[in-house]
């Protein structure tokens, strides 16, 4: 079944003819975890954002995740009405899809942004997803689904003001769209093969990291950017979660264009 993926277009005024964000989520989360980061970036940027499912994932969660990050890419393209053009937001295992995107359709990204990714070929597994957080991760499974997401939020969220509010909503959002334990599974085994390209796809690439992930070391995408040589910008405290605790300082690094890196 085809479903059409959310769209956001700014409050105040129509979309100008920009190019279009797409945001792409990581492990077992789906598009409505951005909570208000789609339409702040709508709104800063005057343009639309589009935030697809993955499968296994969201409104996706009856069908089964692919062990492959080409293929989840693959899924996710079939969903949107157009080929792009686009910009490319990846948020952890979000960015190894945005990463595929742009080596294989060159053509149809303009810019590609990763947020706290890795890349099986520059970091250790044990960088990449952190001991204490598998450990979390697995004794969370069989817990209550509040206590479940309250543990997920003190994971990869610092900002803590609306944890209430957040982890009620992410319990909804659990109980509606199930992510299954053999999903959750094939989502792990798809990231931990992942090795990225030895050259940026893209020359217009940005990397953003945070210093407070509790869940990827954030020397991960220290990694990513030094072997690729292009910028790397580092947030002095958020957690992995970077665009729900400082989602004002991530639009201000989308809205600064990049220097040119020839």
């Amino acid at each position: 079944m085809t479903h059409r993926s959310p769209e956001y277009i700014p409050c105040a005024a129509p979309a100008q003819d920009t190019t279009p964000w797409v945001l792409l989520r990581g492990l077992a989360r789906e598009q409505r975890h951005w909570g208000r980061f789609p339409q702040q970036l709508a709104d800063r940027l005057q343009c639309r954002v589009i935030c697809p499912d993955t499968p296994g994932n969201g409104y996706r969660y009856g069908e089964k995740s692919p062990l492959d990050i080409v293929l989840t890419l693959e899924r996710v393209r079939c969903e949107l009405a157009t080929s792009g053009p686009f910009q490319l937001l990846g948020l952890s295992m979000g960015g190894m899809i945005a990463t595929e995107w742009a080596r294989l359709y060159p053509e149809q990204i303009e810019r590609l942004v990763l947020v706290n990714s890795s890349f099986g070929n520059l970091s250790p597994p044990w960088q990449r997803l952190r001991p204490s957080a598998l450990r979390r991760i697995a004794s969370s499974l069989s817990k209550p689904v509040f206590v479940r997401e309250k543990q997920v939020f003190e994971m990869i969220c610092q900002r803590r003001d609306d944890l209430e509010a957040c982890v009620a909503q992410w319990a909804i959002y659990a109980r509606e769209c199930p992510v299954s334990r053999a999903n959750l599974g094939r989502q792990l085994f798809a990231a931990a093969r992942y090795r990225g390209p030895r050259n940026p796809p893209t020359q217009d690439t940005l990397i953003l990291n945070a210093q407070g992930d509790q869940l990827v070391n954030p020397g991960c995408s220290s990694s990513i950017a030094r072997h690729w040589g292009v910028p790397l910008k580092t947030h002095p405290w958020a957690g992995h979660d970077l665009t729900h605790d400082a989602p004002e300082w991530v639009i201000d690094h989308l809205v600064n264009p990049l220097p040119d890196m020839n």
